[in-house]
């Protein structure tokens, strides 16, 4: 006993003596804020529900975003958590307030309406949350690999992992990713990205009894190089493996008129019965190119290119009109360049896009033909346009319901072809104005025998191609940084539709072809950022 109290009196007077240091190497934690408040108001014509023809589809509202992100860090290990709540003004129907009321009862996109006495609930978004830490190099959670990585785990941002530009993998992910640095002009990113997932016993039973989407995910590789100074260069490949049903994000809603239910995505030509869908009818994605950026002087350079190919199963109608599945072929390309020059105050910037599309009568059951990101995040071709793209008001924008050109790059199944010209005049330092051109073309021809959501009307539908213009919008803005951390951004924008927006209604049991209209908005927004 009492030798081991001496033992006990000098492992306590040995921790007095070593503790102190200890503590003292150790980083005090910190806790930071940033983020942004967002008060946006915007008014419009003609291009909210997708539908050209018919022009009674305006509006004038307001909204406020609150944007803040919490990190928590200590030394070099942090987790974030980042926040969203969108309220527009007022009520907007019969139902009152957020939740149980639900975004549906709202301006698309927001959590609830601010009307008499502003008590909402339920209106909070987690957007991130996520660790970040040392996975490999000094220090780390494996120190016995040399070279540094920085790894995530959790709800977290793609932002760089795929891509520069927004063309593949952009907004928000589960799952984990990791950053490698072999050196200053050479980094490596794997990403494993895990869309829906199946927990078990979610497989048992047939395709009537099954309550799983299936097991399904995206696997992105890139790298980063920079072989000298002004020019970086990012290589990608990336695959993507779904069962049945998966995310619209990385799905595209198109009519299939030889696909069992005729929505090419849904349930029906998926398995059928189940809303899940049928897992044994899988597809597999595969996308490889490369994203770059240079600059020299006055001139830049933004040049994408990706290829993709892969396989896809469905349901599908053959020529007995027996049920059977399908395999699909995939092949689709996507082209993406940005050039700029700068010249005093004075920034001139074009930009040309060809992603390619199916002809109107293909069986896509058999061959897909127009490019699939994996989430765009409505981003796409964002800042370049306020009806073909999100720009002040990023509620509005993308072509319309259906249109998908922010989503999924092309127009329906159509692909895409754009020339985008920007020329930006800053006036003064806080004070810059803007212009926009962008006519828009599909690759393949829009069969206007079809409905505003291009769904089918009667026999002549997806029979064949009409038009591949689309029309021409035209954009004028200014943004002025009247206060620090503080802009104020108005822009109003302006589209002369083409033909290919046209579409076929039944009147009185007739299909009756209709013109497509012009549409316009203005907006303006007031950024606080943090």
């Amino acid at each position: 006993m009492r030798r081991f109290l001496v033992f006990t009196v000098v492992a306590v007077a040995l921790f007095g003596v070593l503790a102190p240091p200890v503590m003292a190497q150790a980083p005090a934690p910190k806790v930071t804020i940033t983020g942004l408040f967002d008060q946006i108001t915007s008014a419009g014509n003609n291009f909210y529900d997708g539908n050209y023809a018919r022009t009674s589809d305006r509006e004038w509202y307001a909204r406020t975003r609150f944007r803040p992100d919490f990190a928590f860090e200590v030394g070099r290990t942090k987790a974030v958590l980042g926040l969203e709540i969108d309220l527009q003004y007022g009520q907007a129907n019969a139902l009152d307030g957020g939740y149980p009321g639900g975004a549906s009862a709202h301006k698309g996109g927001t959590n609830g309406g601010l009307d008499l006495n502003t008590d909402i609930g339920g209106v909070i978004e987690v957007k991130w949350i996520y660790t970040e830490f040392d996975l490999t190099g000094k220090d780390s959670l494996l120190p016995f690999i040399p070279v540094p990585t920085v790894a995530r785990a959790g709800g977290q941002p793609f932002g760089s992992l795929a891509t520069y530009k927004i063309a593949y993998a952009t907004g928000d992910f589960a799952g984990v990713s990791a950053v490698t640095t072999f050196a200053p002009n050479l980094k490596t990113a794997l990403t494993w990205v895990q869309v829906e997932e199946e927990l078990a016993g979610g497989n048992r039973g047939g395709a009537l009894g099954r309550v799983s989407r299936g097991d399904d995910f995206a696997v992105i590789a890139s790298a980063e190089v920079t072989p000298f100074k002004g020019l970086d260069i990012k290589p990608m490949y990336s695959y993507f493996h779904a069962e049945g049903l998966t995310s619209g994000s990385a799905r595209r809603a198109v009519t299939n008129r030889r696909s069992v239910g005729a929505a090419f995505s849904g349930a029906a030509a998926l398995g059928g019965g189940n809303v899940a869908g049928e897992t044994s009818n899988q597809e597999n994605r595969h996308t490889i190119g490369a994203d770059a950026r240079w600059r020299s002087g006055p001139f830049g350079l933004d040049p994408t290119v990706y290829y993709q190919f892969g396989t896809r199963e469905s349901q599908a109608l053959i020529s007995t009109g027996a049920v059977k599945r399908v395999e699909a072929d995939m092949s689709s390309w996507l082209f993406d360049v940005i050039g700029s020059f700068q010249t005093g105050p004075f920034l001139l910037e074009v930009r040309g896009i060809y992603s390619s599309g199916n002809e109107a009568r293909d069986n896509l059951a058999k061959r897909i033909s127009y490019f699939e990101p994996l989430n765009l995040d409505t981003g796409y071709y964002s800042t370049w346009a306020q009806i073909w793209a999100l720009g002040i008001d990023y509620f509005n924008g993308g072509g319309g319901s259906n249109a998908g050109m922010a989503s999924n790059v092309g127009y329906d199944r159509y692909g895409r072809a754009q020339f985008g010209v920007r020329g930006t005049y800053n006036v003064t330092p806080a004070l810059a104005l803007y212009g926009i051109v962008s006519p828009t073309w599909t690759a393949e021809k829009v069969d206007t025998d079809t409905s505003a959501a291009r769904g089918i009307v009667d026999d002549r539908s997806f029979v064949q191609g009409d038009s591949r213009y689309l029309g021409t919008e035209i954009d004028l803005g200014t943004t002025w940084r009247f206060a620090p951390n503080t802009a104020f951004d108005l822009v109003g924008g302006y589209l002369v539709a083409g033909e290919a927006l046209d579409i076929t209604e039944t009147l009185n049991g007739v299909a009756t072809k209709r013109e497509s209209r012009d549409a316009w908005t203005i907006a303006s927004r007031i950024r606080l950022s943090f």
